[in-house]
């Protein structure tokens, strides 16, 4: 039968509805951000259970040994010119140059690795040391980590305690749990340790986070209108921000010749891909169903 209700030339009304949708409330779309959750989830749990979860010298322990070099270093071939320290060899650029991290093992005699480094050609005249011992190292973890766990339980608390909606509520713990577990297992996949910098580049992470989902749940929640066009607005903020904040980590993590910085700059880079597919997908997908489903348009 003829849909007697629409206007000529104009499909039903269900199939304007799902035109209107657009982006928001598409279950399609979740699709690809639960997923990549999922990934992540047995990516981390095959690295922990299999001991192969990277760490830095500061959490577990080693000696550090950082060289300048005027011209790009072949780390292969320092690490063959030093191979009997059991070196891991890392390098680093900036605008004065290049910096060499040499990671070995505790025992490790630094007089004898600095001179195979000299013999090797490169210049240990202004070299730094830095030696962490095992037991400091375990303890710097753990205490990381109950930071780190802390401070999402709190910031669950503060959310739960600003909107007073389980289910909202929910969608944006969920959504700062999905960024900080992706850009942890793809930082790891990619060969960056888990480091004070990059447990200092998480806790940044959840703030970010919050922060754009916030943005979307109050401007759906607290203002009257449509909520996929309410949702559409605080989007088109919430990108102005992500982009913002990513073109000064990308002049971070170019400019910069520090390892400590290099890696917050791309924990976070990672980690605000992430956050785009969670809060403009996933939570702002659940939270319009929500929305929709309770009646609560206004």
């Amino acid at each position: 039968m003829p849909d007697i209700t629409g206007q000529p030339g104009q499909p039903p009304a269900s199939k304007q509805h799902e035109a209107h949708k657009g982006l928001f409330g598409s279950r399609r779309l979740m699709i690809l951000p639960a997923v990549l959750l999922l990934l992540s989830l047995a990516y981390l749990g095959w690295a922990f259970t299999s001991g192969n979860i990277l760490l830095d010298v500061d959490l577990r322990g080693g000696t550090q040994v950082v060289i300048s070099s005027a011209g790009e270093p072949n780390t292969a071939a320092i690490e063959s010119a030093i191979a009997s320290y059991h070196p891991n060899v890392r390098s680093a650029r900036s605008l004065q140059g290049w910096t060499i991290y040499v990671d070995v093992p505790t025992e490790v005699n630094t007089t004898g690795l600095l001179s195979a480094l000299s013999a090797a050609g490169y210049n240990t005249e202004h070299a730094s040391i830095q030696t962490v011992g095992p037991a400091l190292g375990s303890s710097f973890l753990q205490q990381a980590e109950i930071a780190l766990v802390a401070a999402f339980i709190f910031m669950a608390i503060a959310v739960f305690i600003t909107f007073r909606m389980p289910a909202p509520c929910g969608y944006v713990v969920l959504s700062a749990f999905a960024d900080i577990t992706e850009a942890f297992a793809v930082s790891q996949f990619i060969g960056i340790p888990l480091s004070l910098a990059t447990f200092a580049a998480l806790l940044l992470l959840i703030g970010y986070s919050v922060d754009t989902d916030i943005l979307l749940t109050a401007r759906v929640l607290k203002s009257e209108g449509d909520p996929r066009t309410l949702a559409k607005r605080a989007m088109k903020t919430g990108l102005t921000m992500i982009g913002s904040t990513a073109v000064a980590l990308l002049a971070l993590f170019v400019l910069s010749g520090s390892s400590v910085m290099t890696q917050i700059a791309s924990v976070l880079l990672i980690g605000l891909v992430f956050d785009a597919l969670n809060t403009w997908i996933t939570n702002t997908g659940l939270l319009i169903w929500w929305v929709e489903s309770k009646g609560l348009v206004k």
